[in-house]
């Protein structure tokens, strides 16, 4: 019986050396498995006997890469050289194949070593790089690519990268990243995107995503503050670069380490006018016994025709990975912070009351703004309406005194504004003069009105319900919607914007249309007259038939106009639930989780730490606190704020709607973590005092900078929105996703 065992155990021992061991010298072709899409990954020795990867029988996602090994050698800024081969050294393991390989240069060797494993529908890659000999001054990358088998151009796919690109060049600046004159070369620092990822969908249902799945993306003060953007070399850099480059007539996809970025990049906190036609080079010394270790993991699939079906199952195959961790905060603290900051912010002059549209955050920021304006950033009767809300708690000494501010702010827009045709969009703080928030693009914004407007007509409602009736204040929010029906096209879209006091368009584009849906449906309730919710709804049909339907959402922002950007999904979404809670037309909900899907992608889900060199003191984000939460703005640029904050409510509401669970979990993350960097009792950092969060950040270089550090009225009402808005919703909920632990 001891012999059979001994036997039995020396003959698996035998099976699994077999296994490991190199291929014998005639041996061409190594089937290593196969991934759920059915693909199948082999290993091919090439003329130099060197051994190549091939992905066959997976449409047209298949790719091969004869020379997997691949390093750029820096010298200086004319002198670089990339050398690239195939295995030397292949061995096939029970899940997958390694690969060992040697780069030879002048003064050092590269020795690659990757562990290749097949997961599921995944190819993971954990590869080594270790440097025998050094050339002093000198730098170098590593990097993993494929190419496509059958010949493809940026115009037969789709790109995604998070919060930068949805599909083709449409819809973004030319000088954008990915954009029609960086189109061709794309390869996008990490740092800069909201999770690590980088993604292909191609016409027959395929495609491939590229994730970094264990980043860390250290880097150096120097290498943050590089606004000139010059070539650096330095051990310290942890972060990579993923993208992608049509040679030719084919597309060859993949990463670098550490992360060179081009042929475009953004200088830094420039925005606008920032983006560069240069290589922002960054390398690692070549020296004896430094070492690069990282992974890469790629996910091809089958089945996603549509592109927002495709990205959104990459994006959550990412989330899943990466598992973003919530950063519990004091929420009825942030709640008494925020109000109270606000009521201080009231001023009240030649009988008028307003919120300047922006304030420095510290003490050194610039002067302030001197006109109170609704919607977009100015958010007046926004910031009314939650005074009011608020001071229904009965929970503070103050509400007398907050819920009488609100009402003047509102009399004095009802006093100052008419709306139809609209004189302005707020007024002069010291003049009383009707003033738009943007004079500097000479109209008045569709957006302006259907953001404060709305917010008014909420509050109306709630007053109503407390016996509190404000008939001129109903009767002036109508008036813009009489004055506005007229405007909307056959079709159902609305123009974006007018010139002041005249309603003369001046910008007849129509992407924008959601951004008053949901104040036409508001208007439809509080007045009983159904043309406002068929207007609303005709609308909503426009806004999904010009490119929602196709995962893209334009037009939100209004300083980086008919851009692809966050809003204009946050937006859509809230309109998309608001017909649904309307019509109970369950296509409503489908649109609704579109919508959702892309803005959640502009949600940083990875904490990017600030460089270890800087000080606290000179950052505007403070090292230790999470950036998970954070999200980009629009594309074009890297700078990064916490507006979702608003749409917690929204994700809480997909989440029971639609019974998905992953919308839960967004909507606690936008909850807690965007109010990482606001000033509370506990912690107000450098800025004012309590409630006080200065508007935006950038989490790529300047990491942990904005450009200013001004606060302004949307910052608060947007945290608020969400706090009221998902307690007012279900308060169960809210008390579910508002705990600490």
């Amino acid at each position: 019986m001891k012999k059979l065992f001994l036997f039995f155990l020396i003959s698996c021992y035998s099976s699994s050396l077999v296994v490991a061991q190199p291929p014998s010298a005639n041996v061409k072709d190594i089937t290593v498995g196969k991934l759920l899409n059915g693909g199948v990954i082999s290993l091919r020795k090439n003329n130099d006997s060197k051994w190549g990867i091939y992905l066959d029988k997976a449409g047209l996602s298949s790719v091969s890469q004869t020379a997997p090994a691949q390093i750029e050698v820096y010298l200086d800024s004319v002198n670089i050289s990339k050398a690239t081969t195939g295995y030397e050294q292949v061995n096939k393991t029970t899940n997958g194949f390694s690969g060992k390989a040697i780069i030879k240069t002048d003064k050092a060797s590269f020795i690659v070593n990757d562990q290749w494993k097949i997961k599921g529908d995944v190819l993971q890659l954990d590869r080594r790089v270790e440097v025998s000999g050094t050339n002093a001054g000198a730098g170098f990358l590593s990097a993993v690519t494929f190419r496509n088998q059958q010949k493809q151009t940026r115009s037969d796919v789709n790109y995604f990268a998070p919060g930068m690109i949805y599909g083709s060049t449409d819809n973004l600046t030319e000088v954008a990243i990915g954009g029609k004159k960086s189109g061709l070369v794309t390869w996008i620092r990490e740092d800069r995107l909201p999770a690590p990822l980088f993604g292909i969908q191609y016409k027959d249902g395929t495609s491939v995503s590229i994730l970094n799945p264990a980043p860390t993306g250290n880097t150096t003060k120097e290498d943050s503050r590089d606004l000139q953007v010059k070539d650096l070399i330095d051990g310290k850099f942890k972060f990579g670069s993923i993208g992608v480059q049509q040679i030719h007539d084919n597309i060859e996809y993949g990463y670098m380490w550490p992360g060179s970025e081009g042929a475009y990049t953004y200088r830094g906190r420039t925005y606008p006018g920032g983006q560069l036609n240069k290589w922002r080079r960054r390398y690692h010394p070549v020296q004896s016994g430094f070492t690069q270790q990282y992974k890469v993991d790629f996910r091809f699939a089958n089945n996603e025709d549509e592109f927002p079906a495709y990205y959104k199952n990459a994006w959550r195959w990412a989330y899943n990975i990466l598992k973003p961790q919530v950063n519990f905060q004091d929420l009825e603290a942030a709640r008494r912070s925020l109000i109270d900051m606000l009521g201080d912010r009231v001023e009240t002059k030649i009988g008028l009351s307003g919120i300047a549209k922006a304030m420095p955050a510290v003490t050194s920021a610039a002067a302030r703004n001197r006109t109170t304006t609704m919607g977009f950033v100015g958010k007046a009767l926004e910031s009314s309406n939650f005074l009011l809300q608020d001071a229904d708690r009965g929970q503070s000494p103050l509400d007398s005194l907050h819920r009488q501010q609100a009402i003047n702010i509102i009399n004095s827009f009802v006093k100052t504004l008419t709306l139809s045709p609209p004189n302005g969009e707020g007024f002069n703080l010291d003049t009383g003069i009707p003033v738009m928030n943007r004079p500097q693009d000479g109209k008045m914004y569709l957006r302006i009105f259907g953001d404060d407007l709305k917010s008014l007509l909420r509050a109306i409602k709630r007053e109503k319900k407390q016996g509190r009736l404000h008939e001129d204040w109903l009767t002036w929010a109508k008036s813009f919607g009489d004055w506005l029906l007229p405007h909307q096209t056959a079709a159902g879209g609305i123009p974006r914007g007018w010139e002041m006091g005249t309603g003369k368009i001046v910008d007849s584009s129509l992407q924008s249309t959601y951004s008053v849906i949901s104040y036409l449906l508001l208007l439809s309730e509080l007045t009983g007259q159904p043309q406002y919710k068929n207007a609303a709804i005709r609308a909503g049909d426009f806004c999904w038939s010009i490119g929602q339907n196709k995962g893209l959402f334009v037009g939100g922002t209004l300083d980086n106009p008919n851009v692809i950007d966050k809003e204009a999904g946050t937006l859509s979404l809230e309109a998309y639930l608001d017909i649904y809670e309307t019509t109970k037309d369950n296509k409503w909900i489908s649109r609704a989780q579109v919508a959702a899907d892309f803005a959640e992608t502009w949600m940083y889900i990875w904490d990017v730490p600030m460089p270890e060199d800087e000080q606290d003191k000179d950052l505007h984000w403070k090292k230790g606190v999470s950036t998970v939460g954070l999200q980009l703005i629009s594309t074009g640029h890297s700078l990064a704020d916490a507006y979702m904050s608003f749409d917690v409510d929204e994700y809480a509401k997909l989440s029971v709607i639609a019974n998905d669970k992953h919308y839960e979990d967004v909507a606690k993350i936008l909850l807690h973590n965007t109010k990482g960097m606001l000033a509370l009792p506990d912690r107000t950092y450098d800025l004012l005092g309590t409630g006080w969060q200065q508007e935006h950040w950038s989490i790529a270089p300047m990491r942990g900078f904005g450009i200013h550090r001004a606060w302004l009225p949307w910052v608060s009402t947007s945290h608020l929105n969400g706090i009221f808005g998902l307690e007012e919703y279900n308060l169960a909920l809210y008390k579910k996703l508002s705990t600490t632990k």
